[in-house]
C-alpha cells in the first residue's frame, strides 16, 4: 500500500512538472548562402500571465544579433482595449 502511495505521488509531481513546462518552446535553423552560414535559435515560453522569448542570430561574418522580450497580460489586453 506505501508502494502504491508512493508511486501515485510520483506521478502527480510529474504531470504536474509536464504541465508547467507545456507552453516552453525552442526553434533553431541554419541556412548557408553564397557568403556562408546563418543560424538563428530562439526560445521561450509563458507562465503566471507572462510570455518571454530570446533570439539569438549569428550572421555569416560570425556577427551575432539577440534580442530578448517580455509582454504581460494586462499589456496584451491595453492593446486589444486600444483596437476597439
Amino acid at each position: 500500500m506505501k508502494k502504491l502511495i508512493a508511486m501515485s505521488t510520483l506521478a502527480g509531481a510529474l504531470s504536474i512538472a509536464a504541465a508547467a513546462d507545456a507552453s516552453a518552446w525552442t526553434r533553431s535553423g541554419t541556412t548557408t548562402g553564397p557568403r556562408g552560414t546563418s543560424s538563428v535559435q530562439a526560445s521561450g515560453g509563458c507562465a503566471n500571465g507572462s510570455c518571454t522569448r530570446s533570439v539569438t542570430r549569428t550572421g555569416p561574418y560570425g556577427n551575432t544579433y539577440t534580442r530578448q522580450g517580455t509582454v504581460t497580460r494586462e499589456e496584451l489586453d491595453a492593446l486589444w482595449a486600444a483596437k476597439k
